[in-house]
């Protein structure tokens, strides 16, 4: 089963790449900006995810077949794409049809741009860099 923190993160990944989620009974899209405040998500992510929570059997990401709720079900996990590395559902029993996200992007891996990522906890970041630096005085 893919936890709530594994189907957010698949989400983030993907949103940083232009990948919106699509509320299939309005045909409306989402796609918020920025996606992370630091380590956390940004309030445009939350508000997002609980406009998901309202419709989850009816909201997926583009270009994907398996709603928001089959992935928070005992039938999915959330794994990385051998072709991309990103993060990809896959069914726990059985064969999954539909190809990755990442098919319909153009030019996609692209090695020559930053690699979507999660949120930076800049504060333990700047920690470590202290505390080598203290220890080499």
């Amino acid at each position: 089963m893919a936890s709530v923190q594994k189907v957010q993160s698949y989400l983030a990944y993907w949103f940083q790449l232009g990948k919106p989620v699509v509320f299939e009974k309005t045909q409306a899209t989402r796609l918020p900006s920025p996606v992370f405040r630091g380590a956390d998500f940004s309030n445009s992510f939350e508000q997002c995810w609980q406009a998901i929570m309202q419709t989850p059997d009816t909201c997926y990401l583009k270009g994907t077949d398996e709603s928001i709720a089959d992935l928070l079900s005992d039938e999915w996990d959330v794994n990385s794409c051998a072709r991309c590395s990103m993060p990809l559902p896959e069914i726990v029993r059985g064969i999954k049809h539909s190809p990755c996200p990442c098919a319909d992007l153009p030019s996609w891996p692209n090695t020559d741009i930053p690699e979507p990522r999660a949120g930076v906890d800049t504060t333990q970041h700047l920690d470590e860099i202290r505390q080598r630096l203290s220890g080499r005085s």
